[in-house]
C-alpha cells in the first residue's frame, strides 16, 4: 500500500488570515441579524404576513378572505355585546 502524501501544516500567517476571515464573516452575520431583529423590521414582517393573507400573487385584494374576517369580526363584537347584554344588572 502506498501512503498518501501528508499536506503541509499551515503557517501562522495562514492561521491568522483564516482566523480572520472567520470573525469578519461572525461580525457580518451578527450585524445583519440585528437588522433582521429591530422593532421596526419585525412590524414590517408581520405587516407583509397580514397583507400576504388578504392579497393574491399579483397584489389584488381576495375578497372571499377580506369578508371571512370581517364575519368573524362582526360575529365576535355581537357576541360580546349579547354577553354584556343577558347579565345581571341588580345592586
Amino acid at each position: 500500500m502506498s501512503q498518501s502524501p501528508q499536506a503541509p501544516a499551515p503557517s501562522a500567517a495562514q492561521l491568522e488570515a483564516e482566523i480572520a476571515e472567520a470573525r469578519s464573516n461572525l461580525a457580518s452575520t451578527i450585524e445583519q441579524l440585528k437588522a433582521e431583529t429591530t422593532p421596526q423590521a419585525l412590524v414590517h414582517r408581520g405587516v407583509a404576513k397580514v397583507k400576504g393573507v388578504f392579497t393574491d400573487e399579483y397584489g389584488g385584494i381576495r375578497p372571499e378572505r377580506v369578508a371571512i374576517a370581517a364575519g368573524v369580526v362582526v360575529t365576535l363584537v355581537v357576541f360580546r355585546r349579547w354577553r354584556r347584554s343577558r347579565r345581571c344588572h341588580c345592586h
